[in-house]
């Protein structure tokens, strides 16, 4: 049993050792998260010159793992952090063995840090002494069985569903013709450029706010696209009616599990349900790509509990330590808070 004292190390990603690296890569076998991975810091490090690692040492080895970020060089300096890949992020937490736990203010102290808000934080970190409010459901889509048998099993369970996803895909065959899916694009780069595109289209049109507006976050995504790794790779998936595009989707992939993240579809054929009909199609070669389970992230709605098995909690919260920086932030966030609930109040009482 340890019991000595807990050292903390902050650092580049480029800094870590190659045998923490495979420390990091071990503690991370049996949770299958993308977000939470090595690759996954490199990837936003590349284009986010301010990540860090702060490596947790006790009794004389590696026992954690915490990756964070700067929103800017005045936030480096005050000691103010977010999560890391900031919006481009569906976990946060802490990378560790099992059994290690921590206290948030601890934490913070030992990566340098006076304060911190997050959200995204799993159920999962309670085991490492780590949590938050405001909890928010998450969804997945387990088949341990295989994909076919997961629909097999949904349709003994939730007939009307599973027959009314089969009979609008047989009219968009009848209409556009065959069906053609491609579970990873070879050519991501130029695959990515066009879901990109679809999908700033699709935030134009519904009036929602464009998250891929900056470069970054756009180069974050090519990154993440380019990362070819066992615990994280970027994958884009397509499907196609006959010649016309019906649906396309970006996410990461870890082992055996696939986070489904970016999805976008066609919306001349939003009469065709073409997102299920997507899903429906990666779910059903799931099998012979080695998919055991599809996170649907944080939200709840009517298509994640359409297709979900089993349900997880996020949370979030204001970590910090006492004094002047941790009040200033504090209510630097409420006001943000608070300006961000009028306007849409406002927007609310214009439509």
């Amino acid at each position: 049993m340890r019991n000595g004292p807990i050292t903390g190390q902050v650092i580049t990603p480029n800094a870590l050792l190659t045998a923490d690296q495979e420390i990091w890569r071990g503690f991370l076998a049996q949770q299958t998260v993308a977000f939470v991975s090595y690759p996954y810091v490199r990837a936003v490090a590349a284009c986010v010159p301010s990540v860090r690692i702060c490596r947790l040492v006790q009794d004389g080895r590696t026992v954690a793992f915490f990756p964070f970020q700067y929103r800017s060089a005045a936030h480096a300096a005050a000691g103010i952090g977010e999560r890391l890949g900031g919006e481009l992020s569906d976990y946060f937490g802490l990378i560790a063995e099992p059994g290690f736990r921590i206290e948030p203010r601890v934490l913070l102290r030992l990566s340098g840090l006076r304060s911190l808000y997050f959200t995204h934080l799993d159920e999962s970190q309670g085991e490492n002494g780590l949590g938050g409010e405001k909890p928010e459901v998450g969804h997945r889509i387990d088949f341990p069985q295989g994909g076919e048998a997961f629909w097999e099993e949904r349709a003994r369970s939730d007939k009307k569903f599973t027959s009314d996803t089969e009979r609008r895909e047989r009219k968009l065959i009848r209409e556009y013709g065959p069906v053609r899916f491609v579970f990873s694009e070879d050519d991501v780069e130029r695959s990515l450029n066009g879901l990109i595109a679809y999908k700033r289209d699709q935030y134009r049109r519904t009036q929602v706010a464009d998250v891929l507006s900056e470069k970054r976050t756009r180069n974050i995504l090519h990154a993440l696209g380019r990362t070819r790794d066992a615990q994280c790779s970027g994958i884009v998936s397509t499907l196609h009616a006959g010649d016309t595009w019906v649906a396309s989707h970006f996410g990461l992939r870890c082992g055996s599990t696939l986070h489904y993240w970016f999805p976008v579809y066609n919306p001349a054929l939003k009469a065709f349900a073409p997102g299920r009909i997507l899903l429906k199609q990666i779910i059903h070669s799931a099998q012979t790509n080695g998919l055991k389970r599809i996170d649907r992230g944080a939200g709840d709605s009517v298509a994640k509990r359409d297709f979900s098995t089993s349900r997880h909690f996020f949370y979030s919260g204001l970590w910090q330590q006492p004094g002047l920086v941790a009040l200033a932030h504090r209510m630097g966030l409420a006001i943000g808070w608070r300006m961000d609930r009028c306007k849409k109040n406002g927007e609310a009482e214009l439509e």
